[in-house]
């Protein structure tokens, strides 16, 4: 990665090569005014005995040569004193602009472990170590957000698991009791309810696996566009209940791909359920596949009043319902969707939401073309 021109790196470098020039021009121009200063007075002075007819005063080291040499050495030492004063000014500056943003770091990282989220560091440069402090910011956001949803998805689920076990209790106590009879409708609403729970308690599992990249996948050569055609005919007369109609636009031909077939079902009545349910009377929910590029796109289209912008980001999170006053039974468990994006994810694709034009909302489900079951 090529490094910006505020790099940390840059910066030490550019700080030592400029201490380093000063001292340098400054020895120099402080030996030299020095030399010319002294050699001009030593000059000055008045000529010694001839030798040998010639006017040249003696060349033996005098008080002068001695008081210059004395002054050099002195400068000398005082120059390197006041720059190893400064360099160690320098390099606590320097020192202090990196362990300060550490050392607040550190205290987070610490808030962090004793439970306390949502920590924020200020960011207060662009270099390494900013960006070391932007990241943390955000894997700490993160952090409060995933443990914000991790709440909510306990009580989400304790408020789903209550209302059968609810209902199941009750009609046990009735029965137990002598208050109500055993008939056969009592009995098949409570096997309806069991049926409920253990809907939710599989696909409670399935994510679990799946957010760990461990759901068994059982792959094997599957064509979409039958996928498509069944789940279509499976809620036929749903559709034709509520006065919606479905249009299918298959690709033909359309290759082939490996793929968990009862998954693969699931993510398409999730999604078909999900077109029906929020699709108003005289509606059209339409279904089409084709080829692109190296994946198999699937879409299903609604005439329905589309998704709120505000809701485009989270339709894909346990329980989330953008309209608060759905209840369970008007709008689903919230997890069908969650299932969706996770069943897509572990085929090695992908699943997408936007709102159509002029209405509606269309889900986009890509799945890469493979060729074996390995």
């Amino acid at each position: 990665m090529k490094q910006p021109f505020f790099s940390l790196r840059y910066r030490i470098a550019g700080l030592t090569f400029l201490l380093i020039a000063m001292t340098v021009c400054s020895l120099l121009y402080l030996a030299n005014q020095q030399m010319q200063s002294l050699f001009a007075e030593y000059l000055r002075m008045p000529m010694g005995p001839m030798m040998g007819g010639m006017g040249m005063h003696s060349m033996h080291m005098g008080q002068n040569e001695l008081h210059f040499l004395h002054s050099v050495h002195q400068s000398l030492i005082w120059v390197g004193l006041l720059f190893m004063v400064l360099g160690f000014l320098a390099s606590l500056m320097v020192a202090g602009s990196i362990t300060r943003p550490l050392h607040a770091l550190s205290r987070a990282a610490q808030n962090i472990r004793q439970g306390k989220l949502g920590q924020h560091v200020e960011v207060s440069s662009h270099d390494e170590i900013g960006q070391l402090t932007d990241a943390f910011n955000q894997m700490a956001a993160q952090l409060a957000q995933n443990e914000k949803m991790r709440r909510e998805f306990l009580a989400n689920t304790a408020h789903e698991l209550r209302t059968p076990l609810a209902i199941l209790n009750g009609n046990l106590e009735n029965m137990i009791s002598g208050a109500a009879e055993p008939k056969m409708e009592r009995l098949l609403s409570m096997q309806e309810e069991v049926m409920r729970l253990t809907r939710l308690v599989g696909s409670l599992r399935d994510l679990s696996l799946a957010e760990l990249h461990q759901l068994p996948l059982n792959l094997e050569m599957t064509d979409i566009n039958q996928l498509v055609v069944r789940a279509v005919d499976l809620f036929q007369p749903l559709a034709e209940e509520k006065g919606l109609q479905f249009r299918c636009e298959l690709a033909d031909p359309l290759p082939q791909t490996a793929a968990d077939r009862d998954r693969m079902n699931q993510v398409l009545q999730n999604l078909i359920s999900n077109a029906v349910r929020y699709s108003a009377r005289g509606g059209v929910i339409t279904l089409s596949t084709r080829q692109k590029g190296k994946e198999i796109l699937i879409e299903v289209r609604d005439t329905g009043a589309g998704i709120a912008p505000e809701d485009l980001l989270h339709v894909f999170d346990y329980f989330y319902r953008g309209d608060r006053s759905r209840s369970r039974q008007s709008g689903g468990t919230g997890i069908g969707l969650s299932l969706v994006k996770y069943y897509s994810e572990a085929h090695g694709g992908r699943v997408e939401v936007q709102n159509g034009k002029p209405c509606g909302a269309v889900f986009s489900v890509y799945l890469p073309v493979r060729r074996g079951t390995a």
